[in-house]
């Protein structure tokens, strides 16, 4: 195993994979970030295994998030079906996976939440058992994605919302698709390097777009993006783009939209 010092570079990120019965430490490189991966089942809670391998300058892990939060209402109408959509095959650069949840601290220590992979029927379930379980007071997300289950993407942004995270998408990572619609619920958001985020209007696969199913579209959406109060602008444009295309936002003109700090 290499030495321990290994885990206090910034931007190291924690998962659990796997099953086993006493916590092993694997290293990967990805996207030039280290990431450490964890055991599924552990002898230890999962916050206690993270308070050894933080940086020394990380904040005290609180205690869960408490469970009348995860039960909370959602205020906006969901799409009527629950369709995936992901952005054009030549906009990706890594294939849909399965959605990992990952723990990861920036240069300040300050833990945040990691997504990777597909949005599906099942993330936002498992997304709030990954945040009570793990214990932390995570104030921040930041993802991975190149799309999938819109109506689950919209149930975390709402949470997102709701508790006043911030959004991220770090290095050369993307948001695209359905993945936009948790990025623009951060009360603060940030984009680093040559990170993109990536919208266009949803769409279901096996039917073509009508005029008739675009006003539906704009319609059946606008709740959501008044609930998380993002800009109407950005909902404009995302609307006039088709699935075969992206409107783009990076370091280059996203301020020109939003407020994001730039990393």
């Amino acid at each position: 195993m290499r030495n321990w010092a290994l885990l206090l570079l910034p931007f190291t990120m924690l998962f659990m994979v796997g099953c086993s019965k006493q916590p092993t430490i694997k290293e990967k490189i990805v996207y030039k970030t280290q990431y450490i991966y964890l055991p599924c089942k552990q002898t230890q809670p999962l916050a206690s295994i993270l308070n050894q391998a933080k940086p020394s300058k990380a904040k005290k892990i609180k205690k869960a998030v408490d469970k009348k939060t995860i039960t909370k209402r959602i205020k906006f109408s969901l799409p009527k079906k629950s369709v995936k959509f992901f952005a054009p095959k030549r906009y990706i650069t890594r294939p849909n996976q399965k959605m990992n949840f990952m723990v990861g601290y920036n240069n300040d220590g300050s833990a945040f939440l990691y997504l990777e992979g597909e949005f599906n029927t099942n993330t936002y379930k498992n997304f709030l058992k990954y945040i009570h379980k793990s214990a932390i007071d995570f104030k921040e997300i930041k993802i991975n994605s190149n799309g999938g289950v819109v109506a689950t993407a919209m149930q975390i942004g709402a949470y997102v919302y709701e508790h006043k995270w911030q959004t991220g998408v770090d290095k050369e990572m993307r948001c695209l698709s359905a993945c936009s619609f948790v990025y623009f619920a951060g009360r603060e958001k940030s984009l680093q390097g040559e990170a993109i985020v990536g919208l266009h209007r949803p769409y279901i696969p096996d039917m073509p777009d009508t005029p008739q199913s675009i006003r539906r579209t704009k319609r059946e959406y606008i709740s959501y993006w008044n609930y998380i109060h993002a800009p109407k602008s950005v909902y404009d444009e995302m609307m006039d783009v088709d699935r075969d295309n992206l409107f783009i936002l990076n370091r280059k003109n996203i301020n020109d939209y939003i407020d994001v700090t730039i990393h």
